[in-house]
């Protein structure tokens, strides 16, 4: 491990990082409020940069390891520091990480009981978080500073995991520029369309930022139900779709080229999507009084819970289990690879559905050979380990998770539904963290896992486990 690369490349992503402060800044000082929440932070980013970069490394080659390395440490500082706002206005040092971290890794889960008290500064920076690491902080940083563009590879190998990592041009920092671009459009645009709607400039800013990101914090504490406007649950409905499709075919879209119509994995996310949406609004018969009722609230909280954004227009806590079982396994789903929304993924999801179909044939006929294809294209094994272990992986952390989380204190189903609810990045859960309640009466010790599995979930675990492995830092790869 070439540790004073590390350092180097951290220290330099807090001076970077930095400089985002600028954006609250300017917002405190527009409304006339505190200025020092985000001055302090943004000192305190810059001096951290500067301390760390001070290393000087003998190589500045970074390989996967080391890549790995650079985007585990680098979110959990962003988000130290990303809580340094919170804590000056009196939230506790833990709470501020978890919602400082929910920020970053667009979970949406929160410990304030009432936003609309808070500053508007801090509620913008709350949104800008998730809108950051939405598309993803270092991606950000390869697209706009040369000297992290050009380590650019194994930088986003880790922080923009999948089944794989779309390049749309040959220089990954135009990929990322590219990447950027896309998102910025659909951020502008969305704007646009509720601003015309009748939201006020801000509150569209806000939930901009926050649906292409997939995070699901809003201006209010009724969540998007406060404006109990069909038209503007539309548009929010349409953009969370966008935000849980694959960006880079996204950015074809936008020049013309329909490809994302051909995607096998966008196939498998939007046929998930309509089948839950259809098995809602059959079950949810029974809590509205009309089939056209029964559609609207179950297509806004299908699309929302299956893309891990986490909005929500009615309190689904107070649906049959039917349907919150439906929720629940939606959060396990998530969205597109390349995507802002977390879960498993809806392509890996199919990889392992088919894997285990074959697996099932072998065992019935042994000598006949199989293949996993997936789009036309046939699988490496290679890739089909990877996602195995993945898979693997992902349930034993969700089962430590819950077990750490349940001797806290909490009930089996909060704690089953607010690990599913970090993990895969959702924010509400079922129980004590349900969709009309907020994080904040947990225990300690609950937010502390809950926090953890914010981080691992947004990296798909492998950038932050290897931060815990011995070998990681020892054994040369």
């Amino acid at each position: 491990m070439n540790v004073p690369l590390v350092l180097n490349l951290l220290g330099r992503i807090c001076i970077y990082f930095s400089l985002i402060f600028s954006v609250p800044i300017a917002t405190a000082a527009y409304y006339g409020e505190n200025l020092l929440p985000f001055l302090i932070a943004a000192a305190t980013s810059f001096t951290v940069g500067l301390i760390l970069s001070i290393m000087k490394p003998e190589s500045e080659v970074v390989k996967y390891r080391e890549g790995y390395a650079i985007v585990g440490l680098g979110w959990l500082i962003v988000s130290i520091i990303g809580a340094l706002p919170y804590m000056y206005i009196g939230v506790s040092p833990l709470d501020a990480f978890f919602e400082a971290m929910s920020g970053f890794t667009t979970t949406g889960a929160t410990i304030f009981d009432t936003v609309e008290d808070l500053p508007r500064s801090i509620l913008l920076w709350r949104s800008l978080t998730q809108w950051l690491g939405g598309m993803g902080i270092v991606v950000l940083f390869v697209a706009i500073f040369p000297a992290i563009a050009k380590m650019g590879e194994p930088l986003l190998h880790a922080e923009v995991p999948g089944i794989r990592l779309s390049k749309l041009k040959p220089k990954l920092k135009d990929t990322a520029i590219l990447l950027y671009t896309a998102y910025f459009v659909f951020t502008v645009l969305e704007i646009s369309l509720l601003y015309i709607l009748g939201l006020d400039f801000y509150d569209a800013i806000n939930h901009a930022f926050t649906t292409l990101s997939t995070g699901g914090f809003s201006t209010h504490t009724q969540s998007i139900s406060y404006y109990n406007n069909p038209a503007v649950e539309s548009v929010i409905t349409l953009f969370m779709f966008i935000g849980g499709a694959n960006f880079a075919l996204l950015y074809f879209l936008l020049r013309g080229n329909f490809r994302i119509i051909r995607d096998a994995e966008f196939r498998v996310y939007a046929f998930i999507l309509s089948m839950a949406v259809l098995v809602l609004a059959i079950l949810n018969l029974d809590t509205y009084s009309s089939i056209i009722e029964s559609i609207r609230y179950s297509v806004f909280q299908a699309v929302a819970i299956m893309t891990t954004t986490g909005y929500t227009t009615y309190d689904f806590d107070t649906w049959n289990d039917s349907a919150k079982l439906v929720l629940l396994i939606l959060m396990f789903v998530g969205g597109s690879s390349g995507s802002t929304a977390g879960g498993i993924k809806a392509g890996r999801m199919y990889l392992l559905t088919i894997y285990s179909i074959i697996q099932i044939q072998k065992a019935a006929e042994p000598r006949r050979a199989r293949v996993v294809k997936f789009g036309g294209e046939v699988i490496k094994s290679e890739l089909l380990d990877e996602v195995a272990a993945f898979f693997v992986l992902y349930i034993v952390i969700f089962v430590i998770s819950v077990f750490l989380v349940s001797i806290s204190g909490l009930d089996m189903i909060t704690s089953i539904s607010a690990v599913a609810a970090t993990i895969n990045n959702v924010g509400p859960a079922l129980g004590a963290a349900g969709a009309s309640e907020t994080y904040s009466a947990l225990p300690w010790f609950a937010k502390l896992i809950l926090s953890i599995d914010m981080w691992m979930g947004r990296l798909e675990l492998f950038a932050v486990i290897s931060l815990f492995i011995p070998t990681f830092w020892r054994e040369k790869w």
